[in-house]
């Protein structure tokens, strides 16, 4: 038995790895949408029909979040202490993107007079963060990617961090409400999470309507937020859930064999979701994992760069393109961990610690502070 608990309880699990697989994923889908077309498509997509790289990598990284910021919050049980390391996690590396953002890829590539670059308001909305990470405002510079196929387009991937937020809202109400301490209570938990998906109350009426599901997210057969839901749930029951290397090329077996079938779709979705958890969990893949957590900055830079790419030489093919902004991506991504996120999460973490309940007990400090 490998039950999930396991590599909840110790350090010597992969997810870090896993976030790391996720947010180049991203990277590498966008690539065939920034560059121009040159023959080539998501391989990925092509072969399951619906899906590729880039909403791959965005499932995995609710899936993990789902289940390690509820761990999070179960293991805590603090209000104030939860909010300010989902803070801490979220907003510090928002701020410094927005800064390169505005201070240097802005006068770089904008096509405007830097004097009226700098006078003009929307360029200083950007950095305010509150609108990006809450209100789903992405960054847009005056005279910036006028003419790239994403137009004016700086970060798109922007667009998940208010739908992570609104996933952590619903853990922290129904932790409140005492919900996240047995898999029962965690049922109901995922329950109301998924009411509050399926409903959305529309203002200034406050009236409450269903979602409309004829419609996806750009290049997605799906949303995000299940998989968080998920998430919730395989935390809630850890201990029942074995995770084998076995039962992972069973599950994508059955979809080959189904991939032509109406419940293709939800079978590769459940290969998905069990392979991802055992990538994380194995044993034989420990030793590729980073020492360090640059998920997040390749996910917030990886576009912002091929961008850029795109905009001086929009017809590279997108593999070369890829290849000419991974270290511009890597060093930044490199720069936000090393001088932006982790001393931050370290000096939150010295403030909310306390003497009797380290707030690493139970749990490495890696997987707490997941997206």
């Amino acid at each position: 038995m490998n039950p999930l608990s396991h590599a909840l309880s110790r350090n010597g699990n992969n997810f870090d790895l896993v976030r790391l697989l996720a947010a180049i994923a991203v990277v590498y889908g966008h690539s065939y949408l920034l560059q121009a077309p040159d023959g080539t498509t998501d391989w990925v997509q092509n072969a399951l029909g619906f899906d590729g790289f880039g909403a791959l990598g965005v499932y995995a990284f609710f899936l993990l979040s789902g289940m390690l910021v509820t761990a999070s919050f179960d293991r805590q049980r603090s209000v104030p202490r939860f909010v300010a390391l989902r803070i801490a996690r979220l907003w510090p590396a928002v701020a410094g993107g927005s800064l390169v953002t505005v201070l240097l890829i802005g006068p770089l590539f904008t096509t405007l007079p830097l004097r009226d670059y700098f006078a003009s308001s929307v360029t200083w909305a950007n950095l305010d963060n509150f609108s990006t990470i809450v209100l789903k405002t992405g960054w847009v510079l005056p005279g910036v990617f006028e003419h790239n196929r994403f137009v004016f387009d700086v970060c798109a991937p922007l667009w998940t961090l208010p739908l992570e937020v609104r996933c952590y809202l619903i853990v922290l109400v129904t932790g409140m409400l005492g919900l996240l301490s047995n898999p029962r209570g965690i049922v109901l938990a995922v329950a109301l999470g998924c009411a509050a998906f399926v409903f959305r109350v529309h203002v200034p009426h406050l009236q409450i309507g269903l979602r409309d599901f004829s419609e996806t997210p750009g290049g997605y057969s799906f949303w995000p937020e299940p998989f968080f839901m998920v998430g919730m749930l395989l935390y809630g029951w850890r201990e029942r859930i074995d995770i084998n290397g076995l039962m992972a090329l069973t599950l994508a077996m059955v979809f080959l064999v189904f991939r032509d079938t109406a419940g293709a779709q939800l079978l590769f979705y459940l290969a998905f979701v069990y392979g991802a958890l055992w990538v994380g969990t194995t044993p034989l893949l420990h030793r590729f994992v980073p020492r360090h957590d640059y998920s997040y900055g390749i996910y917030l830079y990886g576009f912002m760069m091929q961008q850029c790419v795109a905009s001086l030489a929009p017809q590279l093919s997108h593999v070369t393109a890829v290849l000419l902004a991974a270290p511009f991506i890597l060093l930044c991504a490199a720069l936000s961990w090393h001088f932006v996120e982790r001393p931050v999460l370290k000096w939150c973490r010295r403030r909310l610690a306390r003497s009797d309940t380290p707030l690493g007990s139970g749990i490495s400090a890696r997987d707490r502070v997941a997206r």
